[in-house]
This record gives structure tokens, C-alpha cells and sequence, in this order.
């Protein structure tokens, strides 16, 4: 058996993360969380346990054999037998002082040594490790990465009895959570206001860069390696050092297109961006069809817009409602008013990569102007009768 993962999003993770460490030991399951590497596992979990004032233990198993968790083994001559001291990277014997309880993280558990896997089936369902009983008030979260650049899949176990004693979850980060959480952190204001404009280009699960981590880094290369704390400063720099260092530095880090446009983002900025199609924006659409935004310019923005609704669709897991209704009446506004050719290509892709199709209708209903109404609907729907024929 091999359990497929539920897909939750940054904050519905932090929710399931409060239950299950409140409940401390007395779960006869262990969570496991599995995504692409640099989305933010490890943080999520050491934040929460921080703020519940749990002990937080970080240990990698891809370094560690069946022998490292079991401890060293030490001869007792009194006794004429072997023991085994206690690793100090697994829980100790109790609970820390002035800790409420402890967390134990096994990350990189997708690439553990086979051997590991029956010392895990251990720890879940008996409390130890070895010989050594993890103190009460223990929770137990695993983690792992995926992604062909790490040649795995979302869960390698082929124990069922293991896999059977997880809830598994796939960390899916959206641009909304990073946010909010990049605010609290103080990242770069250059960063938080690309990601606010395009918000598409957090993090590619195709080719895993750019990510959230990446990001985090570039934000850091700037303040910490450049001393370059606004975003004044930085188009200052990029002018004076033109393809220099800093920007070798940022391409790295979250790869050369992401890389690239958040550099042009700043120094030539596009006329439409994600985040104005998303929010509907009057000004924009009305220079869009008057044709004074470039062609390029409509590409990118429509293009990030469905990629946006797709994470929408896949967050609601059902017909969108509320507010996300109101942002695809807005996709579907700017893309009705595109010229012919990119108005077919974007309405199929919005279609076939977001399974909307029943709710075009309620969504053009939401648009105030009537006019506009009965103009997009026969656009839309003289598309999908062509289709038929």
C-alpha cells in the first residue's frame, strides 16, 4: 500500500500541525509531509512548535544508519552485557525544562536507509528508538522531498505497515501564505512587491527553482552580503553595476528567467502585471484594449493570471465561491477583451488546466456593467460552440 497525499496549502498545514501536536503522544499515527525541496517544510513545523513552546529536534536521516538511532554500544563488565548510550540527536530521557513538550522532526525521510525503516515503524508505534523510550508529550512529524532532481517519488516506503500509521500530506505553497509569512519575517521589499505583482513566480513545481527558499535567499543576499535594505537602493545598485555580481548572485539562487525578470521588473518594469488582472483593474484593462500595453506585456500577465486560478482551483477542492468567483470574473474580463487569437488560447487553457467550465457563467454574472456582461458571454460561448462543431 502506498498512500496518496492530500495537498494542503501553508496555512491549512499550520492548522493540521496545532491538532496533531496538542494531541501529543497519545496519536497512534505520525504525520509525514512531503513537497518540493525549498517550500518551507521544516520552517512551518519548527514555527509552530516554537509558538507552543514545544522542544524542537531537527534530525536528518539521510545521514543516519539503523545504528546511529539505536546508540552507541558500550560494554558493562559489572553486568557481563552491552548497552547502548543514547544518541544526542533523538529526544532526551524528558522533556526539557520550561518546554511544554517536544517535537521530533525526521526530514529527508524519502531518502533514509532502508535499514532506518523498521527503527521508524519503532519509534511511531512503540515510542523508541533502540532501546530508548522517548519521553510522553513526543509527536513524531516526518518529511520528505520531491522532485526528479532528488529521483524520488511522494513516498518511497514499501513497508504497509508503516505507510499505514501515516497521514500524508503535500505542501503546496501559495503566494498568499508566503506573504503573509515574508511580512512577519521582514524579506526585502523588492521581493514581497514582485511576488505581490506576479504572484506565479513564487515557485515552479516543474523545475523546482524558483521556490520559496530561494526567495528567502535572495532576500538575504541583498540585506545581509550587499547591505541593500530598500528597494531605492537596489535600482541605485543594479544602475551603477550593471550584470554585475549581485546579479549572478540572484540567477543562482532562483534560476536565470526568475532571475532575469525580477531584475527587468525593476529596471524596466512590464505595463501589465499578474496581480492587476487578478484584482480586475480598470485602469489597465482600458489600456489593454486600446492597445497601448505591448502584446508581451498581455502574455505574461494572462499567462500568470490562469496560472493563479489553477492554485485557486486547487485550493477550494470544489466550485470556486466568494471572492475567487470574483477574480476569475476578472481573469475572464481581461482575457474576453485580448484580441482574438490570445482570447481562444487563454480561454482552453483556463478550461483545461483549471476545470471551470460550468462556472464561466456564474462568474460573468458577476460583472457589474451589463453591457460587458452579454458582450463576454457571446465571445465565450460562440468559442465553445466552434469548439463543438
Amino acid at each position: 500500500m502506498k498512500k496518496k497525499p492530500v495537498p494542503v496549502t501553508a496555512s491549512e498545514l499550520e492548522e493540521i500541525l496545532d491538532h496533531y501536536l496538542d494531541a501529543g503522544s497519545d496519536l497512534n499515527y505520525a504525520l509525514k509531509i512531503v513537497g518540493h525541496p525549498g517550500i518551507g517544510k521544516s520552517a512551518i513545523v519548527k514555527q509552530v512548535a516554537e509558538r507552543k513552546n514545544l522542544y524542537f529536534i531537527d534530525t536528518r536521516l539521510a545521514f543516519k544508519e539503523n545504528v546511529d538511532l539505536g546508540g552507541y554500544p558500550v560494554p558493562d563488565h559489572q553486568a557481563r552485557r552491552m548497552v547502548y548510550y543514547r544518541p544526542r540527536f533523538i529526544p532526551p530521557e524528558t522533556v526539557p525544562d520550561n518546554y511544554r513538550g517536544i517535537v521530533w522532526f525526521l526530514d529527508e525521510s524519502n531518502r533514509a536507509h532502508p535499514t532506518v525503516i523498521q527503527t521508524l515503524f519503532q519509534i511511531i508505534t512503540e515510542r523508541t528508538c533502540g532501546e530508548h523510550a522517548l519521553p510522553e508529550k513526543t509527536s513524531i512529524i516526518l518529511a520528505g522531498n520531491l522532485g526528479e532532481g532528488d529521483d524520488t517519488t511522494i513516498t518511497e516506503f514499501d513497508d504497509s505497515a508503516l505507510d499505514g500509521r501515516l497521514a500524508v500530506f503535500q505542501l503546496k505553497p501559495t503566494a498568499q501564505d508566503w506573504l503573509a509569512w515574508a511580512e512577519r519575517e521582514g524579506i526585502h521589499p523588492s521581493v514581497l512587491r514582485y511576488i505581490a505583482l506576479f504572484p506565479e513566480r513564487l515557485w515552479d513545481e516543474e523545475n523546482i527553482n524558483p521556490n520559496p527558499r530561494g526567495w528567502h535567499q535572495v532576500s538575504r543576499a541583498l540585506a545581509g552580503s550587499y547591505g541593500i535594505n530598500t528597494e531605492e537602493e537596489l535600482l541605485d545598485h543594479l544602475a551603477v553595476n550593471p550584470g554585475g555580481s549581485l546579479e549572478s548572485i540572484i540567477h543562482s539562487l532562483i534560476g536565470h528567467v526568475a532571475g532575469a525578470d525580477f531584475i527587468a521588473q525593476l529596471t524596466a518594469p512590464r505595463a501589465l502585471s499578474t496581480a492587476e488582472v487578478l484584482s480586475g483593474s480598470e485602469e489597465k484593462l482600458a489600456r489593454m484594449i486600446e492597445g497601448s500595453i505591448p502584446s508581451e506585456d498581455v502574455l505574461w500577465a494572462l499567462s500568470g493570471a490562469v496560472q493563479a486560478m489553477r492554485d485557486l482551483k486547487l485550493q477550494s477542492r470544489g466550485d470556486l465561491e466568494g471572492r475567487d468567483l470574483d477574480v476569475l470574473a476578472n481573469v475572464l474580463l481581461f482575457i474576453g477583451s485580448a484580441r482574438s487569437d490570445l482570447r481562444l488560447s487563454f480561454f482552453y487553457l483556463l478550461l483545461r488546466d483549471c476545470g471551470i467550465f460550468t462556472q464561466v457563467p456564474a462568474a460573468i454574472g458577476l460583472i457589474p456593467d451589463g453591457e460587458r456582461r452579454k458582450s463576454l458571454m457571446e465571445k465565450f460561448t460562440s468559442i465553445i460552440e466552434s469548439d463543438d462543431e
